[in-house]
């Protein structure tokens, strides 16, 4: 999949528009304008109760070079999880220096993964700053379902395993071996595969 939509563009956007298409509440999934999409420098913060950033300093926006396609794009890369949700810079900045450079931030997945294996597919809705809002969430939801539909059609059902839980494949919880992962792509440690973007130290 990878390797084709180096020559080809994703079909995200048309998944998206088929789904609106079936009902008129799908339209809340539909993308929201590019007037939205606001990245504002790591030291300014957000100056309102109100979510929205209506009443912020649009003089403290980075300005961005226009992106060639306009649709969603597929990174593939390291996806942090966490219990919490991150909305500081000064805490990101934190967790990218502890962890290294990753994709975003997330809260779902930790947990799943401590009881099988999986590809974690997550959209991006915002910059993990104090402007922080809702206003992409739904879209975001839509392109990550999307891209882990394109991703289906490149796999043969026939060739698919049943998932088994981690505590199947490691009895005892407190021995888990120390992994190192090196290079990029899908490594396999044994108990199943991660998607890792760097080398990665797992313990």
């Amino acid at each position: 999949m990878r390797s084709d939509l180096m020559v080809k563009e994703n079909k995200i956007d048309e998944f998206i528009s088929a789904m609106i298409e079936k009902g008129r509440r799908l339209a809340a999934y539909a993308r929201p304008s590019d007037e939205t999409d606001i990245l504002f420098e790591a030291g300014y913060f957000h100056e309102s109760n109100v979510s929205l950033c209506d009443q912020c300093d649009r003089s403290k926006c980075v300005e961005r070079p226009t992106r060639d396609f306009n649709g969603p794009e597929i990174h593939y890369g390291l996806i942090a999880s966490g219990d919490s949700v991150v909305k500081n810079t000064t805490r990101r900045s934190a967790i990218i220096r502890e962890v290294g450079d990753v994709l975003c931030f997330e809260m779902e997945a930790a947990g799943m993964m401590t009881e099988f294996s999986c590809i974690v597919i997550r959209g991006i809705s915002d910059y993990a700053d104090s402007h922080k809002n809702d206003h992409w969430h739904y879209y975001a939801a839509a392109t990550a379902a999307a891209c882990a539909k394109e991703l289906l059609s490149y796999l043969d059902p026939n060739n698919i395993e049943s998932p088994r839980r981690s505590s199947e494949l490691q009895p005892d919880h407190e021995s888990r071996a120390s992994n190192v992962f090196h290079g990029t792509g899908i490594q396999n440690t044994g108990s199943g595969d991660f998607s890792v973007g760097k080398n990665l130290n797992i313990s």
